[in-house]
């Protein structure tokens, strides 16, 4: 998912997925050129003004040019046209909207590069990843501000995105050059466990580490599912640090980002001593065959083949994502449909050895972006935006017509078309354009939703330990990062499945200052350290020119 992107998008990950994590749709072959009309010609009211501060001086039909990167890139479709309906309802005056489809992952830098190098290719509303050219489009004034525009025309964004999320997006000039698209819900994944194997078993919901251990071992050794096999797992998950968060969160460490220390400095996580404790434990359960050998390969960084072995029915447990819990969730779906008996539950943060307990929280900033360039008036780009980021046009262009396209039975989303058609209605196209994630997602049901509610709170301790920098610029960490990353992979994992000792770790931090780890601490440590300053000034200006317009 969007993980995938973000996290390893993200983290090195992360992304992340982010999809993290994760948001890996492809091109569907609707070409990627479609619609790409010249921009600078595409009002007919005439020629749009260039920054918010000039008005517009008819309000004339308004063609809106925007790229789009999620959902299956169907031309022409039904919900562009209910989009464009609305729109023109909200703005007084005819909207037609002209997607312009972006090509898979691989090409997708060059292409909107390639765009927005001329002014008469850039799109009026810009959907984009994490992306160097950024500062550089701010530089060269193709990215408007649109602080003034929000003001005016903005209500359902501010009140969507917090002050922290907002906070990350923002200039130090006083100025917001740039919306988050999509941001994961502030906890996204949770402890999953079989409960009906807890009830074969005579077994407590654990609570301690100790607990979720000694769970983990009956799961895999003590024939949980009756079969008279031995056949099953305890653990599994993909091949990243997050599917093994119930042990390294429960002492209070992240291994792909930097930690807030107790004197208030701050650490890479992979470096913290705690990590050999949690290594070293791993390692045990991993020789006991406590878990799924499958999760050490980086083949399994694929979540279709996640959703498999969880389908399976053949593992005890996961960290893994809130929305399996969705009845419309195609993993859980075949999972009842090969386990008509079977059960998973989902249980609070694993307690750590000091009572440290904590879920993933989200990263915070967004993992792609929208910008309003100097193509577009940007009254007329919040309005839009704004427009979509309304509760009820977002489910009508995201899930269609209740009674038409699908059914809400005691606050159950079912759809009454099949994909298929969906992908050909469009549903799905306007995808991480301002991406909601609260009630009015409502795939969620009433005991999906309050279970991202209550996970804000159960992810709370790791958040205010995990460092996010607002910096895009971090030229130490881009040079040096990915032979450490390496390094750390291969040593963890190699402890992990019993290739290295686990004193091999102790000499992990001498490492790191070789590859490169002063450097990059040290300018983490500056980043920190203006990013807190920025933080004071944000505060007040957000309270100036935000609060009073929510």
């Amino acid at each position: 998912m969007k993980k995938n992107v973000r996290q390893t998008l993200l983290l090195a990950s992360l992304a992340a997925a982010m999809a993290v994590t994760a948001c890996s749709n492809g091109n569907s072959g609707s070409g990627s050129d479609n619609g790409q009309q010249p921009a600078a010609n595409t009002n007919d009211a005439g020629a749009a003004a260039t920054n918010s501060g000039q008005k517009e001086e008819t309000k004339g039909p308004l063609t809106i040019t925007m790229t789009l990167m999620a959902g299956p890139k169907t031309p022409d479709s039904w919900a562009e046209h209910a989009l464009e309906d609305e729109l023109t309802k909200q703005m007084g005056r005819q909207v037609d909207v002209k997607p312009i489809f972006l090509p898979d992952w691989s090409e997708l830098n060059t292409k909107i590069n390639l765009m927005m190098s001329a002014k008469d290719t850039r799109p009026n509303i810009l959907w984009t990843g994490d992306t160097k050219e950024y500062s550089k489009w701010v530089d060269a004034g193709i990215a408007q501000d649109l602080t003034p525009s929000l003001q005016k025309y903005g209500k359902d964004i501010l009140d969507y995105y917090t002050k922290d999320t907002l906070f990350y997006h923002w200039d130090k000039s006083g100025k917001i050059y740039r919306l988050p698209g999509d941001v994961p819900e502030a906890s996204y994944m949770t402890t999953i466990l079989r409960k009906d194997w807890l009830d074969n078993l005579g077994l407590a919901v654990p609570k301690t580490l100790d607990e979720y251990v000694n769970v983990l071992r009956a799961f895999t050794k003590d024939d949980p599912d009756k079969n008279g096999k031995n056949d099953t797992y305890g653990l599994s998950g993909d091949n990243y640090y997050r599917s093994l968060a119930p042990f390294f969160y429960a002492y209070g460490i992240d291994v792909e980002n930097f930690v807030k220390q107790p004197d208030g400095t701050i650490k890479f996580g992979a470096l913290m001593p705690q990590v050999k404790d949690v290594l070293q434990l791993l390692q045990g359960l991993y020789k006991e065959g406590v878990i799924d050998p499958r999760m050490t390969t980086s083949a399994n960084n694929d979540d279709n083949k996640v959703n498999d072995i969880y389908a399976s029915g053949k593992v005890g447990s996961f960290y893994r994502w809130v929305d399996y819990f969705n009845p419309g969730n195609g993993a859980l779906i075949s999972f009842k449909k090969l386990n008509p008996t079977g059960e998973y539950i989902s249980i609070d943060p694993i307690q750590g050895p000091d009572g440290f307990s904590s879920d993933m929280p989200d990263p915070q900033i967004g993992w792609c972006y929208l910008i309003a360039t100097d193509t577009v008036n940007v009254d007329d780009a919040v309005q839009v935006l704004d427009t979509m980021a309304k509760p009820d046009v977002f489910k009508l262009i995201t899930f269609g017509k209740e009674g038409e396209h699908y059914k809400m039975d005691n606050g159950v989303f079912t759809p009454t078309i099949a994909p298929e058609e969906g992908s050909k209605l469009g549903f799905g196209n306007f995808g991480w354009i301002i991406q909601r994630k609260d009630a009015a997602n409502i795939k969620n049901t009433p005991e999906v939703t309050e279970m991202f509610q209550h996970k804000i709170e159960t992810s709370q301790p790791m958040r205010d330990k995990i460092v996010t920098f607002k910096a895009i610029d971090r030229p130490q960490w881009d040079k040096y990062s990915a032979d450490i990353t390496k390094a750390r992979d291969e040593l963890f994992w190699g402890i992990i499945t019993g290739k290295k000792p686990v004193s091999a770790f102790d000499g992990f931090e001498k490492q790191y200052e070789k590859l490169g780890g002063k450097q990059i601490d040290e300018e983490a440590a500056n980043l920190y350290n203006t990013q807190q300053q920025e933080r004071e000034e944000y505060d007040k200006w957000y309270e100036a020119n935000i609060t009073p317009y929510k």
